[in-house]
């Protein structure tokens, strides 16, 4: 496979003041990219830039507001004059079994998930096929495989994991589609979700990973790195989960 190096690429990552996609913009950064993070609160933007350094702009933006996805790719030319690499991390996540999900709960997790991200989306393809660039979504193993305690946001993974599938064949040869699939993760989101780590949660967390441990923003930040370089890899998923997808 060619590698291609990430040296004054530029990268949009929303949802990149913490987790997952501080830890992109961070491995994107050390590779020679320039990073612009989106947000929506701006104390935390404006604490990840101060601590990514040098190579990094934030805009505050609500990625579940379809209607502003233009906005954010304009400010992006605006300040870099293209766009290399569209990376879809910003995302809401509940717990809660199907049968009980509302349509406000659909709505909750739909927008941002799939209606914001879609919009984000297409307002950044034409500027990938001018740079022939490339788009990583960070999808779920709860998408891959749908777990009834994850409701609609299961729903809203697997959608997306046929968004970028349908993705990768239209915009062939010119625009690279893939998906990063993760696990449970070290991360706020997922402590938002499950709340402390108790003696009970790690317990919890060995017995649904066959590793025995929550995934780390660097690992997934690895993979985004791979496929962002490697110029073969198209429509895949790769599945980075600590084997959760055999105990869902």
């Amino acid at each position: 496979m060619t590698k291609e190096s990430m040296e004054n690429k530029v990268a949009l990552i929303t949802g990149g003041s913490e987790g997952i996609g501080y830890g992109i913009a961070d491995a994107f950064l050390g590779a020679g990219a320039k990073v612009v993070i989106t947000g929506r609160t701006q104390s935390k933007l404006d604490t990840a830039v101060e601590s990514l350094g040098s190579g990094v702009t934030a805009i505050a933006s609500d990625v579940s507001v379809a209607e502003g996805a233009a906005d954010v790719i304009n400010k992006v030319l605006e300040n870099h004059g293209r766009l290399d690499i569209l990376v879809n991390n910003a995302g809401i996540a509940m717990i809660k079994p199907i049968s009980e999900c509302t349509v406000e709960d659909y709505d909750t997790i739909f927008d941002p998930n799939v209606r914001g991200l879609f919009a984000l989306t297409q307002a950044a393809i034409s500027e990938l096929r001018k740079s022939k660039g490339n788009i990583i979504n960070i999808a779920s193993s709860v998408g891959v495989k749908g777990s009834p305690r994850w409701g609609v946001y299961s729903a809203s993974k697997a959608a997306l994991l046929m968004l970028s599938d349908l993705w990768a064949v239209d915009l062939a040869p010119d625009v690279r589609v893939n998906c990063i699939s993760p696990g449970g993760m070290d991360t706020p989101l997922y402590y938002k979700l499950f709340g402390e780590e108790t003696e009970n949660f790690r317990e919890m967390v060995k017995g649904v990973h066959l590793t025995g441990r929550l995934g780390t923003a660097e690992e997934i930040a690895r993979a985004a790195l791979f496929v962002a370089t490697e110029t073969w890899v198209t429509g895949s998923n790769l599945t980075i989960d600590g084997g959760l997808i055999h105990k869902v």
